[in-house]
């Protein structure tokens, strides 16, 4: 239960400082920013400590040293900001190139399975008489070799290289809190590597979509994540098709125990 509790706050105290923000981001060389740390009994340590617990993945060695030494309101204005540095984290990450692929290279470059087989069969290098039968080592290995000779990579090196950098931003960021919100918005706006429809458009949809807007409207948020393909493919909104609603003629009119009522006639699916 206690446990639960300080989910609970850590998440609430996300959320107001997301919209403390909101409130003041346009005028914030106006905004004179003072903690009641000494209020509440701590030490200027003990509250860079408790920052580093809030807004961060956590304190790594001379951190709150740190902090002390920037000031904390400082150090929290420069988190919000969210631009500070990041070469280090930049060389770590240039290794992890397709993750800013568009989501119609991660298409041409990352096929699913079932593409494929169907251009490999096109292509001639399988023939269809052959799939899922007889030795399916070697039947394997022909769908390898294809993907190889054409430049196509499995769609599991996508979700690796999208894994892995998350992991790396989470370490290394300077802007951790901005690294913190990401993840927030993006589990709560939430779609998944497992559904295979949606899965390759998941890095796009985190890095156009999400990290762009976590400390900005979240009106803005909100319309951005319902519009991308990640989330529409996710809900299957893709396949929705709206139908002009029916219309109702009330002109049918019946009594029963001296009362009136009216008995709704729908004339087809479409307006006349």
């Amino acid at each position: 239960m206690k446990t639960s509790i300080k989910i609970l706050f850590s998440v609430l105290s996300v959320l107001f400082f997301i919209t403390l923000l909101s409130s003041f981001q346009k005028e914030s060389g106006t905004v004179k920013l003072i903690f009641p740390y000494k209020q509440a009994g701590l030490t200027e340590r003990q509250a860079a400590e408790h920052l580093l617990s809030r807004f961060t993945y956590g304190p790594k060695a001379g951190d709150v040293d740190r902090i002390l030494k920037i000031g904390l309101e400082k150090w929290f204005m420069q988190q919000l900001d969210g631009n500070l540095p990041d070469e280090e984290l930049n060389k770590m990450l240039a290794v992890f190139d397709d993750i800013n692929l568009s989501n119609t290279a991660v298409e041409n470059k990352y096929p699913r399975t079932a593409r494929v087989l169907r251009m490999a069969i096109k292509d001639g290098a399988i023939n269809k008489d052959s799939v899922n039968k007889g030795n399916k080592e070697a039947y394997r290995k022909q769908i390898k070799d294809y993907m190889e000779m054409n430049g196509l990579k499995p769609q599991q090196e996508l979700y690796r290289q999208f894994i892995n950098q998350k992991i790396l931003r989470a370490a290394y960021t300077n802007n951790q809190l901005r690294e913190l919100l990401t993840d927030f918005w993006f589990n709560h706006f939430n779609v998944s590597l497992t559904k295979n429809q949606c899965a390759s458009f998941i890095p796009a949809f985190e890095r156009d979509v999400i990290r762009p807007n976590v400390t900005g409207k979240f009106n803005d948020l909100l319309l951005a994540t319902a519009k991308s393909p990640a989330m529409l493919i996710y809900l299957d909104n893709f396949t929705s098709s709206g139908q002009p609603i029916a219309k109702v003629r009330k002109d049918s009119v019946q009594i029963k125990n001296g009362n009136k009522i009216r008995k709704a006639q729908v004339k087809g699916n479409r307006e006349d």
